[in-house]
């Protein structure tokens, strides 16, 4: 069969889902490898794949500017200095991603690659100079091609509804259009060096220009937009299991049973920990076991998680496994990275989303429109806020409802088999033809 290179970030909220592709590649009889970061070499090399590691590419750099408190997350409300962190993550090191890129094509001749869409290499430039078919997976269930009902970078919004919310949204694309124009330009300029011509749109509406552009979510999750490009798939969550069947410590399954069951995380991005506190201190006392995860990196004794010690049926811990604990969940807090967040949905669980950075924000608005869930700003993460949200949705069945809806949704479009399927299409033209 043929060769797929999956170019990834090490960032495990993308490596994860682009696994879960991977193994249905795999299983069609497809050969695979991954170009990433040596963090991230264990779990891919452990899941059975090559893993050619980041070299010229300072992985160390890249994941400062990705996770840590002084890289992106620290320019949020800095709008010139956010682009400038963001430019020298996705652009600047487009050069260095080459360099390895080339050496990678030597060693393993891909066939096709699938692409993180913040890696910008494969599809701004190798996808012509190679002339190498590329599909970006989009990581998120929103598609972020720009479109009458499509996201305006920096300006997440809920969905229009009328002509004033639309002329507003036309408003803040131009606005944003302008105020980016200089990564474009410097983007062309990198694509005139290699002999291709330069863009005539914005690199995010580029990479819909490539043959294949997977979204993990549904259309009824993304508003169900009329405005996208033929190469767009909706494919549903790209959930991947892991190599090991982790099993629920003792304590959990001895929670008393006829209490709700909360589960809360922060992800794995160093965050203050405004939702944990506001869980903790919202949460404490009330007839529900709540099960607080702080990441691997954050030991939970030594966050501020309100005063202490914390309430008996707040159970805060670095890690658990999510998938077996799934189940037995009546709630879910998050801040929104589809890898926790979708898993949720496809057992019917509702959500109380607080997005603060990336995709998150707008996320959290499709959630809202959804009716699976409820959104709570980050300036607005109180623990009476926190507190009312999970009252609500422990007391309406409608969010549990909307959550089993959506989740009927993503069912249907085929998660990682579908999206293994359309990417082997790329190599062997007519097996990938689908409707989206």
């Amino acid at each position: 069969m043929s060769r797929i290179l999956f170019t990834v970030w090490p960032l495990t909220g993308h490596i994860h889902p682009n696994l879960a592709i991977a193994l249905e590649l795999r299983k069609l009889g497809h050969e695979v490898a991954f170009y990433t970061g040596s963090h991230a070499q264990g779990m891919v090399e452990g899941a059975g794949f090559p893993c050619f590691p980041l070299r010229k590419v300072d992985e160390n750099r890249i994941e400062d500017l990705f996770m840590s408190p002084s890289g992106i997350q620290s320019a949020t409300r800095n709008p010139f200095q956010l682009r400038d962190r963001w430019r020298q993550c996705v652009l600047d090191s487009v050069p260095a991603q080459m360099e390895d890129l080339e050496d990678v094509l030597r060693k393993f001749p891909a066939d096709a690659i699938v692409c993180d869409p913040t890696m910008w290499a494969p599809f701004l430039l190798l996808h012509e100079t190679r002339k190498i078919p590329v599909a970006i997976f989009g990581l998120v269930p929103a598609c972020h091609i720009s479109g009458e009902n499509g996201p305006v970078l920096g300006f997440p919004l809920p969905r229009p509804h009328n002509q004033w919310e639309r002329a507003r949204l036309k408003l803040l694309r131009a606005a944003s259009d302008l105020f980016l124009r200089d990564v474009r330009r410097r983007a062309s300029r990198l694509r005139v060096s290699y002999g291709l011509p330069p863009l005539s749109c914005s690199v995010t509406d580029f990479a819909g220009a490539m043959p294949l552009y997977l979204v993990p979510g549904s259309p009824e999750f993304d508003y169900n937009r009329t405005d996208l490009p033929p190469s767009v798939r909706y494919v549903g969550p790209c959930v991947w299991k892991g190599t090991t069947s982790d099993a629920l410590p003792d304590w959990v399954l001895n929670l008393p049973p006829d209490q709700p069951l909360i589960y809360a995380s922060e992800g794995t991005v160093h965050l203050r920990p405004v939702v944990l506190r506001a869980v903790a201190e919202g949460l404490g006392g009330l007839p529900v076991q709540v099960i607080m995860t702080t990441g691997k990196h954050r030991d939970p004794d030594s966050l501020d998680l309100g005063p202490r010690p914390l309430h008996p049926n707040i159970h805060a811990v670095r890690w658990m496994p999510l998938a077996p604990l799934l189940p037995r969940l009546s709630a879910m807090v998050t801040i929104g990275g589809p890898s926790t967040m979708m898993p949720a949905f496809e057992h019917h669980v509702p959500i109380v989303i607080v997005p603060f950075t990336w995709d998150h924000p707008e996320t959290g608005w499709r959630v809202q429109e959804s009716g699976a869930g409820i959104r709570i700003a980050p300036p607005g993460c109180t623990p009476e806020a926190m507190r009312n949200a999970i009252q609500r949705i422990l007391k309406e069945p409608g969010f549990r409802e909307n959550a089993g809806r959506l989740a009927d949704s993503f069912q249907r479009r085929g998660g990682a088999g579908e999206a293994a399927r359309l990417i082997g299409g790329l190599v062997s033209p007519g097996e990938g033809t689908t409707t989206s």
